[in-house]
């Protein structure tokens, strides 16, 4: 039911009688398009107050702890979770409304039986489809459950307390609860004497909350001791919405609280969830972020669930999209990446600048990390079947939402490849190894480590002895190109530390990953050994382990299949194993 002109006159009414102030140039009207909002009569110019809120006419928990007419809140405070209260206590004002002393702010709230927006009221198969598989709807499935154990048990204190719980139904619970989620507002009181736990929770502020969201809208709240005022910080002009801002709310939050998105809302964001780590690792960092943990000692999902937002750096400057990414993702995916390599974990303070120092190897690493975890999603939310067009408001709003998430997920995803892509390394003629960190391509490094004579022709006659073909793209459609990276490096770093093609010191291979691979390949460096005698092949130090902890270990950690041009067809790309080189010996 809309509130008539007679309510919201009413309204303004109730509101500057209780010490409210309303600017005499704005006033509260309702259309179909705006609901109930503010409308300028006259120009406002920037630096006036438009509405002052005492402090007295707050809607909130602290109410219900000291209304004599409903004691049972005060009386079972202990058995009240905080914001259970606050709903519960709502509700009740709204089943007394006519001995409220906010009727006239009541009259003029949606009533159950009006067609809200928010996910909580997204019954139909056809209107959820639009939202599954998004963050919003995870979080709204696992509230419903808190909700719905908030409803059970404040029905039973009641009902305990004789009061009659008949007009106390389900549908008036989401109504006033998403009405005191969506229209809450900060507050400033002296909370010195309340618990700590208890310090959280909405504040409804009947005549001030009237006003719109925009993001966009400047405005300054002010707070002192009486009451709570909102100054706009631009001109409005005559005839148009008097809006508020309350502060960089996503779609996600707007959703569930309002019911409403914002297109391209600067402040949207996308959750990206890090899986728990290995349990030896997960103890490693409690000695250092003990939050990471829960009380139980079990891995705590909801602090390991980072906000990302749509990048603002420029794709030619992919790589500063690192430097508006969550610092604390960061510092958890660089200890996930110095485990998976049996690095010692040690505690890192600055992750930025470590990352900007001696972890810049990981960077790459972190963005595939990245790219894998998003692409997961925006796999599933692109691959729903819904129809071509919303057909409801519901739908409308979800709509913007889910393609909000979508859009924002494709720019990350974008700008992360760029950044990778910008490091594939890009030689010229007879060029010895990149002496900067880059991706290179097998041919490349074949041809830089010829050039930094670590390695020669022989390399490859003495792959060709057990491939029968020395054409690296014959070697890739026979699938021997893992192989032939894992050998041309070892082959290369032999290249670099050897003092003859015979007997020299070993080299420490013993902190190595060994493939089930590496015995085979010795027996291919066996076979080019006997055709090319007097060649690195021939080499001793060649060995299983050696394999392993050379070639093995870095293709393992450091391979990246990227989209390069074809050799010979420059506008054609095709996917192509690359190795990420940090630095190498003749670079």
């Amino acid at each position: 039911m809309a509130a008539s002109p007679t309510e919201l006159a009413a309204l303004e009414q109730w509101f500057r009688a209780n010490h409210g102030h309303l600017h005499p140039g704005i006033h509260l009207q309702h259309d179909d398009i705006f609901g109930v909002h503010y409308r300028t009569r006259a120009t406002i110019e920037a630096g006036v107050c438009v509405a002052s809120a005492s402090h007295a006419v707050a809607l909130s928990y602290l109410n219900a702890l000291v209304d004599e007419h409903f004691p049972v809140f005060q009386q079972q405070r202990h058995r009240f979770p905080v914001a259970a209260a606050g709903f519960f206590y709502l509700m009740s004002q709204w089943v007394n409304r006519e001995i409220s002393f906010w009727k006239a702010y009541l009259d003029t709230l949606p009533t159950p039986e009006a067609d809200f927006s928010q996910p909580l009221f997204f019954e139909q198969a056809a209107d959820t489809a639009w939202l599954e598989g998004t963050d919003v709807w995870h979080t709204v499935r696992a509230r419903e459950e808190v909700y719905r154990n908030y409803f059970d048990d404040g029905i039973a204190i009641l009902r305990q307390e004789g009061i009659d719980v008949q007009p106390y139904t389900c549908d008036l619970w989401t109504t006033y609860k998403s009405t005191l989620d969506g229209r809450r507002e900060a507050v400033l009181l002296d909370m010195s004497a309340v618990p700590r736990e208890d310090l959280e929770f909405p504040v409804l502020f009947p005549g001030l909350d009237a006003a719109n969201h925009n993001p966009r809208t400047k405005v300054d709240w002010v707070f002192d001791v009486a009451q709570f005022s909102v100054i706009v910080a631009e001109t409005i002009e005559a005839g148009a919405e008097v809006c508020n801002n309350y502060g960089p709310k996503g779609n996600g939050e707007l959703l569930i609280g309002y019911g409403f998105c914002i297109p391209d809302n600067p402040h949207d964001t996308v959750a990206l969830t890090l899986k728990a780590p290995p349990r030896e690792l997960q103890l490693q960092i409690q000695q250092a972020r003990p939050a990471y943990l829960n009380a139980c000692g079990d891995w705590n999902s909801e602090k390991a669930t980072f906000r990302l937002g749509r990048p603002r750096c420029e794709l030619s400057h992919a790589s500063h999209l690192f430097s508006e990414l969550p610092e604390a993702l960061l510092e958890l995916l660089v200890y996930i990446l110095r485990h998976e390599r049996g690095l010692p974990f040690h505690a890192i303070d600055e992750p930025r600048q470590y990352l900007d120092s001696e972890g810049r190897r990981y960077l790459p690493h972190i963005a595939r990390m990245i790219v894998q975890s998003l692409n997961a999603t925006a796999v599933r939310l692109q691959s729903a079947k819904l129809p071509s067009e919303p057909q409801n408001c519901k739908q409308q709003q979800a709509a913007i939402y889910r393609q909000g998430q979508v859009d924002i997920i494709n720019a990350l995803i974008n700008t992360l490849k760029t950044y990778t892509r910008s490091l594939l390394w890009q030689p010229s003629p007879n060029q010895s190894m990149p002496t900067h960190p880059c991706l290179i391509r097998l041919q490349d490094f074949i041809d830089a480590s010829k050039s930094s004579g670590t390695l020669d022709d022989a390399f490859l006659t003495g792959i060709g002895a057990s491939a029968n073909t020395t054409d690296l793209t014959e070697l890739r459609l026979a699938e021997w190109e893992e192989d032939v990276w894992v050998l041309a490096l070892c082959y290369s770093h032999l290249g670099s530390h050897r003092v003859d093609n015979s007997r020299s010191e070993p080299i420490d291979d013993s902190t190595g990953h060994e493939p089930g691979q590496a015995g085979d390949l010795m027996d291919i460096v066996d076979t080019a050994a006997s055709v090319c005698p007097d060649s690195i092949w021939a080499n001793e130090r060649w060995s299983a382990s050696y394999i392993a902890s050379i070639g093995g270990r870095i293709l393992q950690h450091d391979s990246f299949m990227i989209m390069c041009p074809k050799p010979g067809h420059e506008e054609v790309a095709e996917p192509t194993l690359c190795v990420y080189l940090d630095s190498w010996p003749g670079g």
